[in-house]
């Protein structure tokens, strides 16, 4: 199939009651491993490039690459960029095709991320290309962001920054964080309930590699609609590269598959 955008994909997944799975992919084996997983459990899934992967592989490349993938897999797949923090990085990301983006600001006094936010959306709409923002904080982006410190999503601050901003998605801050969890992770589900029922839009949950699959079911059953895995795809083609030693790099690279396409496997029957 093609590419379809966010928006479509979400109103499907709220009318079915399941989340879509997002995995960030840096390289084509990465991509290669999610969408054979996706493929078999015929569920459609999010392919995202976050910003700072525009310095490891170009994004019209990626992107090209990503379309051609697309088309030979039987189910709906998003382009999505995750994380842009620049406005002129979206701009390119619509230019080359991408049907998605998310703008973040969240590190951001509020005003700034409404403005940045309300000026992607309408870049972004103009095209037809669906839009993700996030308000709260998710920690764990140190290096992208001027403020990594955590800070809850406010339930009435949700309602207004969605009304005002005009989004396709929202990510939320419940106790969620990116990379490696220090501790067990400890949503905090009275707030995600609370933001469901004052906000209008499918919401989305960052840094889920670390949590308990039993949270994030009783997330979706409140409302998630889209969740987001990297961590997890990466320690685990990692560990395999390092208990195999001075193999061939095309082995290599067929691990990064596997060990992808296993990871994204298990997380997506999650989801379903």
């Amino acid at each position: 199939m093609s590419l379809i955008t966010l928006a479509k994909a979400l109103e499907e997944a709220e009318k079915g009651r399941y989340a879509l799975g997002n995995f960030d992919c840096f390289n084509l084996e990465m991509v290669k491993g999610v969408l054979k997983a996706a493929a078999e459990l015929q569920a459609p899934v999010i392919i995202a490039y976050g910003e700072p992967f525009i310095e490891h592989i170009d994004m019209p490349y990626f992107t090209s690459a990503v379309k051609g993938m697309a088309e030979t897999a039987n189910i709906p797949v998003v382009l999505h960029t995750d994380h842009y923090t620049k406005l002129e990085n979206i701009r390119q990301a619509i230019r080359y095709g991408f049907t998605s983006v998310m703008i973040d600001s969240s590190d951001k006094p509020y005003e700034v991320n409404v403005q940045n936010t309300r000026d992607a959306v309408k870049l972004a709409h103009e095209s037809g290309v669906s839009v993700e923002s996030e308000l709260g904080h998710v920690s764990g982006l140190g290096d992208i962001f001027e403020d990594d410190s955590h800070v809850f999503t406010n339930p009435e601050t949700a309602a207004d920054f969605v009304e005002r901003t005009g989004i396709d998605a929202l990510a939320v801050s419940i106790g969620n964080v990116h990379g490696i969890y220090k501790a067990e992770p400890k949503l905090r589900f009275d707030i995600l309930e609370k933001i469901s029922a004052m906000t209008a839009v499918p919401l989305v949950l960052h840094g889920a590699s670390g949590i308990p699959d039993e949270d994030i079911k009783r997330a979706v059953s409140l409302g998630i609609r889209k969740v987001n895995y990297y961590t997890n795809m990466c320690a685990a083609a990692a560990e395999k590269i390092d208990a195999e030693p001075g193999r061939h790099l095309f082995d290599l690279c067929r691990t990064i598959v596997e060990e992808c396409y296993k990871a994204a496997y298990k997380k997506i029957q999650v989801l379903k």
